[in-house]
Parts: structure tokens; C-alpha cells; sequence
């Protein structure tokens, strides 16, 4: 069976959907087989992928699965064995989704901004993760913060800091708020593929990186395609 990587926060906003394509992704060209099953009702992940031009199979699961947990749960089991990374993008703010989740994950990955608004909701999900390590067997799943659109030309106030800082849980490297991301959802591309050579790729493949010694994943790597470097050269805008 195949690791499970769910990615989510209580808290909206936090960009889960990015990190969990673009994982999804980078993970994919090091050479494994990695299927996304979108259970957001959002469907973000799914519209990311429409265009076909990701490394990566979506699947979606209807917007009453994915909010109510349900037959979801068996389609992730069902997945999982056949391949060797399934990663899940869940709904914020809908806590049976993410309890369920955590269930079955081998690895939660936490997406949380710069902000202190996020401590609160991010504070109960790892007490849900703490709580689910207690009655598994296998004392899973591990867990991880991932910074997530942190602004590092701008200025953060302690009191910001100091509440960000007091989540005690393993810190992955932060991805940086970079149009990148942003261009490469509109073109349907994974940042690495997109703009391979940038500091958002750099973020990704350092996440991926982690997540790979977390689980133990094995790297086989794949050259990733070069892409033009803006939405212009692509011809989607006109001069």
C-alpha cells in the first residue's frame, strides 16, 4: 500500500491547494507514482488539472463525500494501493474531513501564513493529530507546519512571530509568496514545470525533499521539461 499525504488546516486561506498539486507533482517527476484525490467542494486541485498538463492523476470526490466523510475514505484506501503516493487535498473549516483523514494518513501536512489568525485553528488540528497517535496502532500520523506564503522583503511583528512560533509540531521549509504559483495554475502547469528554475520551484522541491525523508520515500529522479519563463511568452496575454 502506498503512503497517504493529506494536506489541510481548519483555517481557509492557507493555500493547501498549491502545496498539495505542486508535491503531488514534484514528487511525480523523482519517479513515483503519486495520484491526487480532490475532496475540497472548492474542486481547486481538479480545475488545476483540467488542461492536462500535470505530471499527475485527479480524482475528485463529490463535494457530499468530501464534506461528510463517507465513501471517500474507501476510494483513498483504494487508491493508495496502487500506487506510491496518494495525496489528498482536503476541505478547510469541515472537521469530520479532517478527522476522518487523519485516520488513514501516513503524513499530515499543515499549511499555515505568517499571521497570527492562523494559530488558533492550526493549534486544533495538531491536537487532532496528537489525539489520532494515541489510538493507532502505528502511532501515525507524523505530521508537519509547512509556512506557507511567507513574504520575506516584508515585516513581521513579534507578537506575529511569537504566536506562529508556539505551534510545537516538525517545521517544514516555507514556500515563499511568489506569482509563480499563480502563473502556473493559470497555464494548468506545476510550478517546477512552469518556471523550473525559480526560487518557487526551489520550494517546492525543498518540501518535497522532507516529505521524501519523512517517509522514507525512494528518489528516483526525472528531468523535469523546461517551460517559458511568464505568462507571455506562453501567448496567453496579448502585448
Amino acid at each position: 500500500m502506498g503512503q497517504i499525504i493529506v494536506v489541510g488546516n481548519l483555517k481557509g486561506g492557507t493555500g493547501k491547494t498549491t502545496i498539495a498539486v505542486n508535491l503531488a507533482c514534484a514528487l511525480a517527476e523523482r519517479g513515483s507514482t503519486v495520484v491526487l484525490l480532490d475532496v475540497d467542494p472548492q474542486a481547486s486541485a481538479s480545475a488545476w488539472g483540467r488542461a492536462g498538463g500535470l505530471p499527475i492523476r485527479i480524482e475528485a470526490a463529490p463535494p457530499s463525500e468530501g464534506t461528510a466523510g463517507g465513501r471517500w475514505l474507501a476510494r483513498a484506501a483504494e487508491l493508495a494501493t496502487g500506487v506510491d503516493v496518494l495525496v489528498v487535498d482536503l476541505p478547510p473549516v469541515i472537521v469530520p474531513a479532517i478527522a476522518s483523514a487523519m485516520m488513514i494518513a501516513d503524513l499530515v501536512l499543515v499549511p499555515i501564513t505568517p499571521s497570527a489568525i492562523d494559530v488558533a485553528p492550526t493549534e486544533r488540528v495538531l491536537r487532532m493529530i496528537r489525539i489520532t497517535r494515541e489510538s493507532r496502532p502505528d502511532h501515525k500520523p507524523l505530521a508537519m507546519l509547512v509556512p506557507n506564503r511567507v513574504d520575506f522583503r516584508g515585516y513581521y511583528h513579534e507578537a506575529t512571530e511569537a504566536a506562529v512560533e508556539s505551534l510545537r509540531e516538525r517545521w517544514a521549509p516555507p514556500i515563499r509568496q511568489l506569482t509563480d504559483h499563480a502563473n502556473a495554475f493559470a497555464l494548468g502547469r506545476w510550478t517546477g514545470h512552469y518556471a523550473p528554475n525559480s526560487k518557487a520551484a526551489q520550494d517546492i522541491l525543498a518540501l518535497a525533499d522532507e516529505v521524501e525523508a519523512a517517509l522514507g520515500l525512494a528518489r528516483r529522479r526525472r528531468p523535469a521539461a523546461a517551460e517559458p519563463a511568464s505568462l507571455a511568452d506562453e501567448g496567453k496575454l496579448s502585448a
